[in-house]
């Protein structure tokens, strides 16, 4: 399966958190709602950057004091609307990506149930994702029929 199939097979199934789902599936679309994480950390980068640029250029010359706030409150306009974007892309991905995770922990013979695991502060996140790296259980499931088989 490749990038594109796997991000139709996670839309078809949108809000579907039973059956089993591959790794490829899995893993495509983990990688395309990693995309606005990676796009709101840049944003939240890019306006620290430019908040500590323009500090500094107000300390040097104090009488462009005024001036260096209005630029500051139009990159904060940009830097708003870039996180109000990003999020409702976030949201907007937030049931299929709890589906896809619960049909992948379902393909390796576990409950979907491992992902409240997530809500535990450290290490809890990262039990459900090592689970998601093994290969599927071969043969039907409690959870349904291997999806590699059918």
């Amino acid at each position: 399966m490749n990038f594109l199939e796997a991000i139709k097979a996670c839309f078809a199934k949108y809000a579907t958190f039973s059956g089993r789902a591959r790794r490829s599936e899995f893993w495509w679309f983990y990688l395309l709602t990693c995309i606005p994480s990676w796009c709101m950390s840049a944003l939240v980068q890019w306006k620290t950057a430019k908040v500590a640029e323009l500090t500094a250029a107000a300390l040097q010359d104090m009488s462009q004091y005024n001036e260096v706030l209005a630029q500051a409150e139009s990159f904060d306009t940009i830097f708003y609307l870039g996180l109000a974007v990003f999020g409702l892309i976030s949201l907007a991905l937030l049931i299929p990506t709890l589906a896809v995770w619960v049909r992948r922990l379902h393909d390796v013979g576990k409950s979907g149930h491992m992902l409240w695991l997530c809500l535990l502060c450290g290490i809890g996140g990262l039990i459900p994702l090592i689970m998601c790296i093994s290969d599927s259980k071969p043969g039907p499931n409690q959870y349904g029929p291997n999806p590699k088989e059918v």
